[in-house]
């Protein structure tokens, strides 16, 4: 075999080798960053977001008597939140 067959026999295989690796890493690329399974995957191992305060509630402007405002306010004291929490569990057992 000349020197020449020798060469070209060497660069055939090179090139081969080189294919089999571009097919090998273009397999686990895909693997890795599919567009459809992984986003879904995702979904359903990740917990759910936690709702903003303006998805759950809703502001309404009501007129309370002075003397029930002033029950609430010493009531809820200043926690904040605690009136919110206090007029919809009242509401609640009001329209139950």
């Amino acid at each position: 075999m000349s020197k020449k067959d020798k060469y070209s026999n060497l660069l055939n295989r090179r090139n081969s080798s080189a294919e089999k690796n571009e097919k090998q890493l273009n397999k686990a690329h895909d693997s890795l960053f599919q567009k459809e399974e992984p986003k879904q995957e995702k979904k359903k191992d990740a917990p759910q977001k936690k709702k903003k305060f303006e998805d759950k509630y809703k502001r309404a402007t009501f007129y309370i008597e002075n003397d029930i405002i002033k029950q609430l306010d010493s009531q809820a004291g200043k926690e904040k939140g605690e009136k919110t929490r206090i007029i919809n569990e009242a509401l609640r057992q009001f329209l139950s």
